[in-house]
């Protein structure tokens, strides 16, 4: 059976033919040569800028041998793409490196394979090339994904400025509170938990890049700073922060939290809101605007079908201050931490 043979048995062209080939697709703008020669031909129109991310994923740091691999083939290209929605920019093209033990089975790239052509498709990508390789110790992923965005428009974490009101898209918290139940239940999934959890699972497994919004603020003139959060709020936001040489207001009780966050919240307290707001994967965008063109963010939102909420103020001082009900709250800005 198919199932039973091993990554070993194809060797590299066999497997890329056998898995990957279908990845190629020809309805993505831009490709003059994709699959099948010694590098891709791309064509960015003169009136635009290339945009170019690459992350790499390693088997007992970002995932398990037990992650479901359709799964991990979706987020490995989603978060990738959140990238270029932070920058406002248009996905295009990938290259994919992949590092398997001679001993993986075939149905388990297949089944990778799968899930990076559900993302592709849904935001019009396409694999344009790569490298597979066999290594003796574990799985590593690497993949660089290249976007388009208009000359010098796009968007970055150094452009805000003090009296700037704070925007973020979505709801905060969400991811970190599916791994948590994750990681009580060795990866559950199943219809036996109720739909509230079920839904944070989801927004952890199965991410959904802001790539519309970030293209709709650069149409709009309206951002003058932003990041997707990815370390988680207080980090991504200190980011930002840093590379524009200012400082935050946050109000907590703007934080936009889903109905399954806000009844995890209850009362809050600090240790819950510290989990909400550094736990990262959300991938939603964080984004600064002046204040006398925030009267276009409804119209903006409901033209996306994306809440917008104001969450606070960016300030001269330095650092990020939070503050519930009228009084500070302190929690250390962490997230995500590489090393």
């Amino acid at each position: 059976m198919v199932n039973d043979r091993t990554v070993a048995s194809l060797g590299e062209f066999g497997l890329i033919e056998h898995c990957f080939k279908e990845l190629g697709r020809t309805d993505v703008p831009g490709v003059s040569v994709g699959i099948g020669d010694d590098a891709a031909v791309l064509l960015v129109p003169r009136t635009q800028d290339l945009l170019a991310t690459t992350d790499t994923l390693v088997e007992g740091v970002h995932f398990t041998s037990d992650t479901d691999p359709v799964t991990l083939g979706w987020k490995t290209l989603c978060v990738n793409l959140s990238d270029i929605a932070a920058m406002g920019g248009e996905p295009r093209w990938y290259l994919l490196s992949i590092a398997l033990p001679s001993t993986t089975s075939l149905s388990w790239v297949e089944q990778l394979a799968q899930g990076m052509n559900e993302a592709g498709k849904q935001f019009r990508v396409t694999l344009v090339g790569g490298n597979t390789s066999r290594t003796s110790g574990p799985m590593v992923l690497t993949l660089n994904l290249f976007g388009v965005v208009g000359h010098e428009r796009a968007l970055m974490r150094s452009g805000a400025n003090v009296g700037n009101r704070i925007y973020v898209s979505g709801t905060i918290g969400d991811s970190t509170l599916g791994l948590r139940h994750l990681q009580k239940t060795d990866q559950d999934t199943s219809n036996n938990i109720d739909v509230e959890t079920q839904y944070l699972i989801k927004r952890h497994l199965r991410p959904d890049p802001r790539i519309a919004l970030g293209m709709a603020l650069v149409d709009a003139a309206l951002a003058r700073a932003v990041i997707d959060v990815s370390d988680g709020l207080l980090a991504d936001l200190g980011h930002l922060c840093r590379a524009s040489g200012v400082g935050a207001d946050l109000d907590l009780e703007k934080i936009p939290l889903s109905a399954a966050a806000r009844t995890w919240l209850g009362n809050g307290g600090q240790e819950k809101w510290k989990t909400l707001l550094t736990g990262g994967e959300d991938y939603e965008l964080l984004f600064t605007v002046a204040p006398g063109a925030t009267d276009q963010l409804p119209a903006l939102a409901a033209n996306l079908g994306l809440p917008l909420t104001e969450i606070g103020v960016i300030s001269k001082q330095e650092g990020i201050r939070l503050f519930e009900g009228g009084q500070p709250m302190v929690i250390q800005e962490s997230g995500f931490r590489h090393f």
